[in-house]
């Protein structure tokens, strides 16, 4: 009785919740104790689901038509959500490491986000309202953190950290606008803050402690 409540223990759990018409999920699990929840309501929306260690947490809620979640987990305690509402947004989140952590929230519609995330301790929030706004989050080191918020359309947020203990912000209202954050280094800081519509941003950081603001409005 013991060998038996101990292996179940170790076991992986899934749930998939579907309502509605040609959803599609696919949970695939290889390790032990790791966690994968699965919401979906509407129309043909599809999740992909990929858990390769131990620990590792993924919650995806999805409501509307033809949006996508993927989830790709590699190593130990990962955390993923993703929450999707609306029509034809798609959601990556790839994790390679330890305690990783990865938010995506999405409400509207055609909005695209990607995180990656190698190493540990990294923090990643991206939330995206409205139409058409897109976000690329690379981070590659250890105790990164980004911060993503877009709210209007077509704005292109793009934020990579290679090193540890950077962090970014991008907050974009407005139409057409684009960042770009890169740090190569340690305990750089840059906050990019773009209200009105067709800014344009870059910012490059290399070394260590670096600090940024830019503010562009209309």
């Amino acid at each position: 009785m013991l060998v038996g409540s101990l292996a179940f223990a170790q076991g992986n759990v899934s749930m998939v919740n579907q309502v509605g018409t040609a959803n599609g999920s696919l949970v695939m699990q290889v390790g032990l104790q790791n966690d994968s929840d699965v919401f979906q309501f509407g129309f043909g929306n599809g999740a992909l689901i990929d858990q390769d260690g131990r620990f590792n947490e993924s919650d995806t809620n999805q409501g509307g038509f033809f949006n996508y979640a993927d989830v790709e987990q590699d190593g130990r305690r990962n955390d993923a959500y993703i929450g999707q509402l609306g029509f034809a947004n798609a959601a990556y989140i790839d994790q390679n490491g330890r305690r990783n952590d990865a938010v995506t929230g999405q409400l509207g519609d055609f909005n695209y986000s990607q995180t990656t995330q190698v190493g540990r301790d990294n923090s990643s929030t991206t939330l995206q309202f409205v139409v058409a706004n897109s976000s690329n989050v690379m981070q590659d080191g250890d105790r990164n953190d980004s911060n993503v918020w877009q709210v209007g359309f077509f704005n292109d947020a793009n934020v990579y950290q290679l090193g540890d203990d950077n962090t970014a912000l991008t907050m974009q209202l407005g139409a057409d606008n684009t960042s770009y954050i890169n740090q190569y280094g340690t305990f750089n800081t840059a906050w990019t803050f773009q209200t009105g519509n067709d800014h344009m941003s870059t910012v490059n950081q290399w070394g260590l402690g670096n600090t940024s603001i830019v503010f562009q409005s209309n």
